[in-house]
């Protein structure tokens, strides 16, 4: 599937799709499809789940948004041993008596065949782990790394204690249901740009710290302040810190909502990058001359996560509500390349919502999670969309294009990735099927809540658990596909999405057994609550400001 920026498709989609016609007509050369429960589609994970090696089980999270790589040399091929992570989503209940929901870290074994998941840090609301996580690359007088993680809700960066040595690297411990983190923090609270609302949170200032990062020296963090819609700087973090902000804002009315944060190299020190999501663009903040307005950078709509290439001369930018990727040469400032990473040919419908990117080790290839289409789009980036000079021995027109040449099958709702070693690690957000707890993976694909152990029958009624935390999210790996494996592949996956062999266009196999539809309607209560909520609010607004 070739995509450039004239937005002209290649022969690539023809060629794989004879490809495919060719294995469709193989007998046995597909997986066998499963039910599944995203929108009626089958669900087909490829790989295998990674096991938390207390339980020997699948390891359970609640859809991780983030995978960083611990920056160590004793992992295999002298690369970071550990894969760290970050839990955002609804959280994990453990019980009817300690139901307090909580979000997580995890923290993978790379080193063992296959990796597992040796430690979990569990953070029991209001606590949070959101999305940002950053790890120092400079170790202590002990050996000793700081991992940062954004702090959500509560307006702070968590600090952690990682020791690549120790039983459990995570010195911070807090491995639930009864514990709490304790782990030191940074508050980011100054860099709000609104005081404390009652109707937020239990009167704290919207600020909401998500996408993070630290500068090459580690001494400076950077920080994407939702809704505060500005980029926070935090510098001086071994000594006396020092705060400053940058309103990313494009006018005082329209709102930024900054998410992700990548710090690039350049020659005369580092540029920082921010997506914004209500923007469409990335900006980028030159910190050695703050006074200078940020670089805006037009994109496509909801720009979210961000990679870049090795040499820092590359930008990769997911647009999740518009299933491209843009790539930004971040020397120049501008977009180079945008490319499509949906099923269906470019200008077709939107929908799949890549999420989560990841480059290969060789930097020859970019991963992209489609959430709502459960797939990775595998995508062969071209000399531009690499940093690369041109190559005079072919035509102009082929060296601009970066090409779709295949996709993967995965849980629901992929939400992060990562590569390591020559393996590719798949976050399903929504897992792969649910029992009737949050901490038993299902590859049933199926929405069961009965009453069990945990949430037993109580007064004659069954308690069951609450839908949102059923949703037990957990991790695939497997080897990065090629040649046949890849076309394997990209066969279920679009199988599953209904793209090839027999369309089926009714729920039954016969006449349909329903005869009548009720529908009830019920009154929300929390309508009026709204409502009286911004009335408070207002008046809250009129008294701070006159």
């Amino acid at each position: 599937m070739s995509c450039s920026t004239r937005g002209r498709a290649g022969p690539g989609f023809l060629g794989l799709l004879l490809v495919l016609g060719g294995i469709a007509a193989s007998a046995g050369a597909a997986a066998q499809l499963r039910p599944g429960a995203l929108q009626g589609r089958p669900l087909v994970p490829a790989g295998d789940l990674v096991v938390d090696r207390t339980t020997g089980r699948p390891a359970v999270g609640a859809m991780a948004m983030n995978l960083v790589r611990s920056p160590d040399a004793s992992g295999p091929k002298g690369g970071g041993r550990y894969l760290v992570a970050v839990n955002s989503g609804f959280g994990v209940a453990f019980d009817a008596d300690t139901n307090n929901i909580q979000q997580s870290l995890q923290v993978i074994d790379l080193s063992l065949r296959p990796p597992q998941v040796i430690q979990n840090v569990y953070f029991p609301a209001p606590q949070s782990a959101s999305v940002g996580a950053v790890f120092d690359r400079r170790p202590d007088t002990q050996g000793l790394y700081w991992l940062y993680v954004s702090g959500g809700v509560e307006n702070l960066v968590w600090r952690f204690r990682f020791d690549p040595q120790a039983e459990v690297p995570i010195l911070d411990t807090s491995p639930g249901p009864g514990t709490r983190v304790e782990a030191s923090s940074i508050s980011v609270e100054g860099f709000a740009r609104q005081a404390p609302s009652p109707r937020y949170h239990g009167n704290r200032a919207p600020v909401y710290p998500l996408g993070i990062d630290l500068s090459p020296d580690g001494e400076t963090l950077y920080v994407a302040n939702n809704l505060a819609d500005n980029l926070g700087i935090v510098s001086g973090l071994s000594g006396l810190r020092e705060l400053e902000r940058v309103d990313l804002r494009p006018s005082r009315r329209i709102a930024a909502q900054p998410y992700d944060v990548v710090v690039a190299p350049h020659t005369d020190g580092h540029h920082v990058f921010v997506s914004l999501w209500a923007t469409a663009e990335v900006v980028r903040v030159d910190p050695q001359r703050l006074s200078q307005p940020p670089v805006r950078i037009n994109v496509a709509r909801h720009p979210t996560e961000m990679v870049v290439s090795a040499d820092g001369s590359r930008l990769y930018v997911v647009n999740s509500n518009a299933d491209t990727v843009s790539v930004i040469d971040t020397a120049a400032g501008r977009e180079v390349e945008r490319i499509h990473t949906g099923l269906v040919e470019e200008g077709g419908l939107i929908g799949a919502s890549p999420e989560g990117l990841a480059l290969s080790g060789d930097g020859a290839r970019l991963y992209a999670a489609n959430a709502h289409a459960a797939t990775v789009a595998v995508i062969e980036l071209s000399r531009l969309a690499r940093g690369l000079p041109d190559n005079d021995e072919h035509d102009e027109q082929e060296e601009r294009r970066s090409e779709v040449i295949g996709f993967i099958p995965t849980g629901l709702y992929p939400s992060a990735l990562a590569v390591a070693d020559g393996r590719l690690f798949v976050a399903n957000g929504k897992g792969t099927g649910f029992e009737s707890s949050s901490q038993v993976v299902s590859d049933t694909g199926l929405y069961p809540n009965a009453p069990n152990e945990s949430y037993p029958v109580r007064d004659n009624r069954p308690s069951g658990q609450d839908i949102k935390s059923l949703t037990a999210g957990n991790l695939s790996i497997l080897s990065e596909p090629a040649g046949p494996d890849l076309a394997a592949y990209t066969q279920t996956a679009m199988q599953a999405n209904g793209l090839l062999g027999e369309h089926k266009t009714s729920l039954f196999d016969g006449p349909s057994p329903i005869r009548h539809v009720i529908y009830v309607i019920k009154e929300n209560r929390t309508y009026d609550q709204v409502f009286g909520d911004l009335k408070k609010g207002k008046e809250f607004e009129r008294r701070v400001h006159g």
